[in-house]
């Protein structure tokens, strides 16, 4: 005779395998996506075989006419976008040149300021020139370099270049380059001992760094060994 296992543990297996695939099954279902267009086709298909099927010569021509006015609108609507997308693209190409001419007259305009700056200078150097070729004394030399020398200042200033000049200062690897290193016992490390090159500066960027002399404490005196 048979008997119905009362076992729960068997039970519980069989619902969970029922439940996975009802869980599968609707996941199969989610997983299934409608394309309208291929529906709409499908069914205008589905029409004109019917139409054929049943010799119906008139509606299938006013089908094919329906159908052909619809395809050449769509084809007309595509060439103006088309058209419209050419015209956007050639206007942005003409922007994009203007955009570049601006960039070359503003370039040229910004060198032209520049350069007209140091005009002075080359006038002033070449004058001083012309007088040294005449013996000029040196003190009426000295003067004359003097001026030139502030121009060039005041034409730094203008641009906003600032002169950097570190002497005595710590030794700043953003704005410093370091030639070499002196041991010295009485300065602590990475004090700018001389500055051989000055730096400058355009805003916060650095356009050329001072070079410098630091300081490097000795290791005996690291150490502290005084011998």
């Amino acid at each position: 005779m048979y008997k119905e296992s009362s076992d729960p543990v068997e039970e519980e297996e069989i619902i969970e395998v029922d439940v996975e695939e009802d869980s599968e099954d609707a996941f199969l279902t989610e997983e299934i996506e409608i394309d309208p267009e291929e529906v709409e086709r499908k069914r205008i298909e589905d029409e004109i075989i019917k139409l054929i099927d049943k010799g119906k010569i008139n509606p299938l021509v006013k089908k094919y006419q329906k159908i052909s006015k619809s395809l050449a609108s769509e084809i007309k609507l595509k060439e103006e976008y088309l058209h419209t997308a050419q015209l956007v693209q050639a206007e942005f190409e003409n922007y994009k040149k203007r955009v570049h001419k601006d960039q070359e007259v503003a370039n040229y305009r910004n060198k032209a300021n520049i350069l007209q700056k140091f005009f002075t200078i080359y006038e002033d150097i070449e004058r001083t020139h012309l007088q040294n070729t005449k013996e000029t004394d040196i003190k009426t030399a000295s003067e004359a370099f003097k001026l030139i020398f502030r121009n060039i200042k005041d034409i730094f200033t203008d641009l906003g270049i600032k002169i950097i000049n570190p002497q005595d200062e710590i030794f700043d690897p953003k704005h410093h380059e370091v030639l070499y290193t002196l041991d010295n016992k009485e300065l602590p490390d990475n004090r700018i001992i001389e500055v051989v090159e000055k730096g400058f500066l355009l805003d916060s960027i650095v356009l050329k760094p001072a070079r410098v002399i630091i300081s490097k404490v000795p290791k005996n005196i690291e150490n502290g060994n005084n011998d």
